[in-house]
């Protein structure tokens, strides 16, 4: 039985995900690697002993502000090459994130590394920034935006509860809210830890203690994860500075054939004087 330490619950819970053997089915990786196209850099994120994580930096402009971006399951970094072109077109520089056994990172994916990679990836993207905009001429760096796709919407609404002051907003696509159901569609039997598996991975948990301003973009024919999970997560932020978007026409894994709608709709947001 689960204890009432809070600690001690996430501990059991990250155990028990790991026992599980279904819990790899979650993932989707693909191995990938290709030069970075002209303005772009590679990096290799430590998160764990002999493990790193690859992370692709589409800089056009110091002087823009750079999304820390975490893709859907089944990408990978390299896959947003082109699509870097469209973020620096609103103004925007693009730091895409690959997790564990995905693109070049090392490791493999697991819920434990899910949860606890997050905030080592900020903190070394925030130190990188700064390092980057000194060399730039910078007194201080524009401030970054976080964005989480799908699958990389846990680790955006994480970093933003826990290191959101140094973000100036948060956008989730395709986001997903309640991980129970998740979890029961693979299968996943966590019994008394069902709910402390809700505290620590669904979304709307995670975005109650989301003070930045939050756009939540979704495909209103996402069959997938239906749009009920964005007015789920739209719902959970807990002040008025943030916005719901539905994009007419678009499924889970086709949003991007409506990028006028989709980049307009992050332009938009981003540019109101919250």
């Amino acid at each position: 039985m689960p204890t009432n330490d809070p600690d001690s619950q996430l501990d059991e819970l990250l155990r028990a995900l790991d026992a599980s053997a279904r819990s790899a089915s979650v993932f989707y990786p693909t191995r990938v690697r290709n030069s970075p196209p002209a303005g772009a850099t590679d990096y290799d994120i430590p998160v764990a002993p002999g493990v790193t994580l690859g992370a692709r930096w589409h800089l056009s402009a110091p002087s823009n502000p750079t999304v820390l971006a975490f893709h859907g399951n089944g990408e990978t970094a390299p896959d947003y090459d082109e699509i870097a072109v469209a973020w620096q077109d609103i103004g925007l520089n693009l730091f895409m994130v690959d997790y564990r056994g995905y693109g070049w990172s090392k490791g493999h994916p697991t819920l434990r590394s899910l949860h606890e990679d997050p905030l080592k990836v900020s903190d070394f993207f925030l130190r990188e920034l700064a390092d980057k905009s000194r060399a730039a001429g910078l007194d201080q760096p524009p401030k970054p935006v976080l964005f989480g796709r799908s699958l990389g919407s846990s680790p955006a609404s994480r970093i933003a509860a826990h290191r959101g002051d140094a973000y100036r907003a948060l956008l989730l696509e395709s986001g997903f809210s309640d991980v129970r159901h998740l979890l029961a569609l693979f299968e996943i039997d966590l019994g008394d830890l069902r709910d402390e598996a809700h505290r620590s991975f669904s979304n709307p948990e995670l975005l109650r203690n989301v003070e930045i301003p939050v756009l939540v973009l979704h495909g209103a024919r996402d069959r997938l994860l239906p749009p009920d999970h964005a007015r789920e997560n739209h719902g959970a932020v807990p002040h008025e500075r943030k916005a719901l978007h539905l994009i007419d026409g678009a499924g889970h894994n086709d949003i991007l054939l409506f990028a006028s709608a989709y980049f307009g709709a992050i332009r938009d947001f981003l540019s109101k004087r919250w």
